[in-house]
């Protein structure tokens, strides 16, 4: 009746979804689960405007990005910290750090070039494949190739290595001369450590998502998550929808029926009816149809969700990464394969990949592969054949401690 209608609500927007059950009644009352999700999702997108697209502000590629010679800059800002007086400003923020204050969500195109839109699309879909596989065999554990999210059916959040064509995105996305390098360095300094590396797959039929923040309101936004697309994103593929300015406490009390600590009761949030109809109508709308390398940076708090996918062979997919405030409290969720988790800062990633100057490997004077190629050799530890031996695989120029290793 309308109290079990309910409870499944309150269960079904406790978001996101973790591993699916083994039991025949488990796998019931998910599946229920779902479409009380599901239901709340179409009845809150009838209560928005239709949204118009997110647009991109006038920008410029910075010749010398903040925070290149993390070390260096890291001695620099203390320096300044230490002789700054009374009277001596910030540093003003830029346009786009000003903008992503102000709204939650910022648009940069052009984030990533059209080859490598195209090979890192290929390379996703084949990992796919092969992490299905490693996880269907028994090689690896689920949660080491895959993270949940609210309404899996159709939808898939893969996990990705740190080889190949996601090195080389890396170095796009936050290298020399790029947009989001600089920005990620204003918003969490090079202190902020990679929180998710991974693609978000949506495929024709995947339902409305519930709106929801990623992470509580809390006075220090906790991450920011940058969205690229591996395709053009058109209205019928579910682009991804957001609702700027509500990174806010107030925003977040209204949504939230008064009660600002249900916002704390899970990752995203626990909604209980009724819907804040009067909220959701009065809140602008923007969509992210994004052209093949565009990205979105949002801040977790903003309301956001993914749309339903109503065409009719056109799958979306969003290659992310997600930066990690070191001074946020809130306990957060990680897309991220557990060898890399609180492993890479901002700081350490750009040292990385200016020393790897545009390759996708490289050896150190010790004879290591680098930072990337050594945590991704303990992830291939997670890899095991049936016979308990464990199997390494790179893309690149393979690993420099062979082929296998037999469990001790």
């Amino acid at each position: 009746g309308r109290t079990m209608l309910l409870s499944l609500l309150h269960i079904g927007l406790a978001a996101p979804c973790r591993t699916r059950p083994p039991t025949m009644q488990a796998s019931g009352l998910e599946a229920e689960r779902n479409k009380a999700t599901a239901r709340r999702g179409v009845m809150e997108r009838s209560f928005l405007q239709p949204g118009t697209a997110l647009v991109a502000l006038e920008q410029k590629r910075a010749a010398n990005p903040i925070g290149f010679g993390a070390k260096a800059a890291a001695a620099q800002v203390k320096k300044k910290k230490k002789t700054r007086t009374k009277g001596s400003r910030a540093r003003p923020l830029s346009a786009l750090a000003t903008e992503l204050k102000a709204s939650g969500v910022v648009r940069i195109d052009g984030a990533l070039s059209p080859a490598l839109v195209e090979e890192l699309r290929e390379f996703v879909d084949a990992e796919r494949v092969q992490a299905t596989a490693d996880v269907k065999a028994g090689r690896c554990d689920q949660k080491a190739r895959f993270a949940d999210l609210v309404l899996l059916d159709k939808r898939c959040d893969l996990l990705l290595p740190l080889h190949g064509p996601p090195i080389a995105a890396l170095q796009e996305l936050l290298g020399e001369g790029s947009v989001l390098g600089p920005l990620l360095q204003e918003v969490v300094g090079e202190a902020g450590v990679l929180q998710e590396l991974a693609c978000l797959t949506s495929e024709p039929g995947s339902a409305q998502q519930p709106l929801h923040p990623d992470t509580p309101w809390t006075p220090i936004p906790s991450a920011y998550t940058a969205f690229i697309a591996l395709q053009d994103v058109d209205v019928e593929m579910g682009p991804t929808l957001y609702l700027p300015g509500t990174q806010t406490k107030e925003a977040h009390t209204s949504f939230f029926g008064g009660d600002l600590s249900l916002g704390n009761a899970g990752v995203s949030g626990v909604r209980r009816p009724p819907i804040p109809e009067e909220f959701l109508r009065s809140r602008e709308v923007k969509l992210g149809l994004l052209k093949a390398g565009d990205l979105a940076l949002y801040n977790q708090q903003t309301l956001h969700c993914g749309s339903a996918n109503e065409s009719r062979d056109k799958v979306r997919r969003q290659f992310y990464i997600s930066m990690k405030n070191p001074l946020a409290q809130s306990k957060l969720c990680a897309s991220l394969r557990p060898a890399f988790r609180n492993k890479l800062t901002l700081g350490a990633m750009k040292d990385e990949l200016a020393a790897l100057n545009g390759r996708r490997t490289r050896v150190d004077e010790g004879g290591g592969r680098g930072l990337f190629g050594k945590l991704d050799e303990v992830d291939a530890l997670e890899v095991r054949d049936t016979e308990g031996a464990v199997q390494i695989r790179f893309g690149d120029e393979g690993s420099q401690l062979g082929s296998e290793y037999e469990i001790i």
